[in-house]
């Protein structure tokens, strides 16, 4: 049993609603100095809200079910660095004992994914075996990698499983990693013989030009940033300068991913990876028939129980096709995530020749 959360799960509102509670009312107090000037007593007690309340808030009532605890842990984190922030020079005479009781927490997370990385070296070798088993099965990285991590670090005990969330997002990092600045000579499959076709979505449309335009924003973003932030604090300035590199990294490597990943249609269904965003399989029992979409690209967009493997410009096309499952087939998504789908919506650059391949393979299974 794989023990992770979709996004679906996550309460939006309610996570929203409590950081405008606490925040805000921190922030004019101590930024802003709403009430007067403030005191050391006065930082212990908005770092008591950033550093303990807050987190505990978000863990406790921020989702519709229990994730793990680690996620207490990036919210302890981050909300050491937030009250950093807000909390003034001349009010933050308790607040190195925060800071020092979150560093010991830290390292203690740092050690337990120590062990965690041991564990994960001794079965490397069996991950590589059962990553090159499962690319006999799966065509895209994503999904042959995270089938490989499955299969690997499956215990008897149930807790244990939980880390392969964990595995899954970094399977998504070293996506990232890879498709960013080790694909550049790699060329997309093309299959047209045989029982598979191949079948692309990025090159008929506007896709591109937003994508240039997105590398183009994020680079002077990068320096824009770093420059002002660095004015303030030079380890701020460095740190949301490595964030935007990576966030820059994610950028690039999800338009090769879509560029090296086609959708791939074969005697057992779809395979389809839409960058690192989104991945999976839908055989074809699964499948109920190929129609005529007739909804409009907002009324896609607010469709949650789907997914569109489309690309759009600045301005969205209509989507030609959908296809209709059976029943909810549950596919991976960005960090491990998982989402349960009952329709594709398709936007392919031969849309007509992938409707009449997907309605032959259907036909063939009848």
């Amino acid at each position: 049993m794989v023990v992770s959360f979709s996004l679906n799960e996550i309460a939006w509102k309610r996570i929203i609603l409590f950081l405008f509670l606490i925040i805000i009312p921190n922030y004019l107090v101590m930024q802003v100095q709403l009430v007067g000037p403030v005191d050391d007593m006065v930082g212990l007690g908005a770092a008591i809200d950033l550093v303990i309340i807050l987190p505990l808030v978000l863990y406790f009532f921020g989702f519709k079910k229990r994730v793990s605890w680690l996620m207490l842990c990036a919210f302890v984190f981050w909300g050491l660095l937030l009250s950093n922030w807000i909390i003034p020079d001349e009010a933050d005479a308790y607040l190195s004992y925060f800071n020092h009781s979150v560093i010991v927490i830290e390292a203690g997370v740092i050690v337990l994914e120590l062990v965690l990385f041991v564990a994960i070296v001794k079965r490397f070798p069996f991950l590589i075996k059962n990553h090159r088993k499962e690319k006999n099965m799966h065509y895209h990285f994503l999904l042959s990698f995270s089938a490989a991590i499955q299969s690997t670090f499956s215990f008897r005990n149930e807790r244990l499983n939980k880390f392969q969330f964990t595995l899954r997002i970094l399977a998504t990092d070293i996506a990232a990693i890879y498709y960013s600045l080790f694909s550049w000579r790699k060329r997309a499959p093309v299959m047209v013989q045989g029982q598979s076709r191949t079948f692309t979505f990025h090159k008929d449309g506007s896709y591109q030009g937003v994508f240039i335009m997105l590398v183009h924003a994020m680079v002077f973003e990068i320096v824009a940033v770093h420059v002002i932030v660095s004015n303030f604090s030079h380890t701020a300035a460095w740190i949301l300068t490595g964030l935007d590199v990576y966030a820059l990294l994610f950028i690039i490597s999800d338009y090769q991913a879509i560029r090296l990943s086609p959708v791939v249609l074969d005697l057992k269904g779809i395979h389809f990876q839409k960058g690192i965003r989104q991945y999976g399989f839908v055989s074809w029992e699964q499948i109920k028939g190929v129609n005529e979409n007739t909804k409009s690209p907002k009324e896609v967009d607010q469709d949650r129980k789907s997914i569109a493997l489309a690309l759009h410009g600045l301005e969205k096309d209509p989507v030609p096709y959908v296809i209709k499952l059976k029943e909810p087939v549950e596919i991976q998504q960005i960090f491990g995530f998982k989402k349960n789908i009952e329709s594709i919506y398709l936007k392919m650059d031969d849309p007509h020749k992938f409707n009449e391949t997907v309605s032959n393979y259907l036909k063939g299974i009848k």
